[in-house]
């Protein structure tokens, strides 16, 4: 077929529309997905947000109580629910408006409550609640079994789910939102429409041959650029004696637990999971950096003093660094560098959350 002199301008105007939409600069497309926040809990009552594109505090939100510890973020990036006071209750910030919109006591009368682990559903009207309920009689304290609460996020409503044994220290969802999962001295898997445990994971109550406990602490952790909560894991080998670690990294997509063994100890508080889920960094006195899939540590970094918690950056060029001083440290995760201090309004405590972009304004 003869094809005319007049079909080349189009074919190639049409080129040069595919060309652009196909290879759209670095810059334009970091844009498109809206800007990098994080929210820092702060000592003695505030949290900070951090812009990740500049590594920059834009702006800090005054809390109603005291200490804010576990952050976690709704889906849609508007509010996040900390807790507060000794972890005694919880509030909803309005990330837009900068403010604290409620203050949720949840505690019934005549109770005192600890918070430790929340966790909220993909609509964002439900957080579910980990907490160890005291009662206060005339001349005692009962301690009342560990439990995890449903709460109505606009009603403030709450109510019992089911028990769980004592130690638990961290509460997840998994992506379909059909169970919670209790991570305490082993992984307990709540059913949400049956309201019971219908599985548990051993760690520390393992008991496989020549395989000994695993000792874990998972109040420290971010999750959101790779869907992995990871924990460092320590344990000793029985027949050698020897001190060993690894990393207990949960998948929340799927729910599954791998553990992925170091080698000899090295003390770290807390890990994180790059997006691709190729690499992982651990954090106390020391960065180290760790090459999953070949299940070995790839570098380890000295520290000037000992920091908590850890989170990544969402290109994966970054690891942001604080905790227990009032800094934030940026090192490069390819080689562990040290690029940037940023000083802090006052000492950082155990949250460094990724926020979705549509926070921000």
């Amino acid at each position: 077929m003869k094809r005319g002199t007049g079909d080349y301008p189009t074919v190639f105007a049409l080129l040069a529309v595919l060309l652009t939409f196909f290879f759209v600069p670095a810059e334009t497309a970091a844009q498109a997905q809206g800007p990098e926040l994080y929210v820092v809990a702060m000592h003695p009552r505030s949290l900070l947000l951090f812009d990740g594109s500049r590594d920059e505090i834009i702006g800090e939100i005054q809390t109603r109580g005291r200490n804010p510890r576990e952050v976690v973020p709704s889906p849609d990036g508007r509010f996040v629910y900390a807790t507060t006071e000794g972890r005694s209750q919880l509030e909803r910030i309005n990330l837009q408006t900068r403010k604290v919109e409620r203050v949720f006591n949840l505690a019934p009368p005549g109770h005192r409550l600890t918070i430790y682990g929340v966790a909220i559903n993909s609509m964002g009207d439900r957080l579910y609640v980990h907490v160890k309920p005291v009662r206060e009689l005339v001349d005692e304290y009962k301690v009342d079994p560990p439990q995890i609460w449903s709460v109505d996020v606009h009603t403030g409503k709450s109510e019992k789910i089911v028990e769980v044994p004592q130690g638990v220290a961290a509460l997840v969802m998994t992506k379909d939102g059909r169970r919670l999962i209790a991570w305490g001295r082993d992984l307990y898997y709540i059913d949400l429409a049956q309201g019971r445990i219908t599985d548990t994971v051993p760690l520390f109550n393992r008991n496989l041959p020549g395989q000994g406990p695993l000792d874990t602490l998972p109040l420290f952790f971010e999750y959101e650029r790779s869907g992995i909560l990871s924990c460092p894991y320590y344990t000793t080998d029985p027949i050698l004696k020897k001190a060993l670690f690894g990393l207990a990294n949960l998948d929340l997509n799927t729910g599954k637990l791998d553990l992925v063994e170091l080698g000899p100890a090295i003390p770290l508080y807390s890990s994180v999971v790059s997006a691709d889920r190729k690499r992982a960094y651990g954090v106390m006195n020391q960065l180290v950096a760790v090459d999953l899939p070949a299940g070995r540590v790839l570098n380890v970094q000295d520290l000037e003093r000992t920091q908590y918690i850890t989170n990544i950056s969402r290109d994966g060029k970054k690891l942001y660094v604080s905790g227990a001083s009032y800094f934030i440290h940026v090192y490069d995760t390819e080689t562990l560098k040290l690029l940037k201090t940023i000083k802090l309004s006052g000492d950082a405590s155990i949250a460094f959350s990724a926020i979705p972009a549509a926070a921000v304004h």
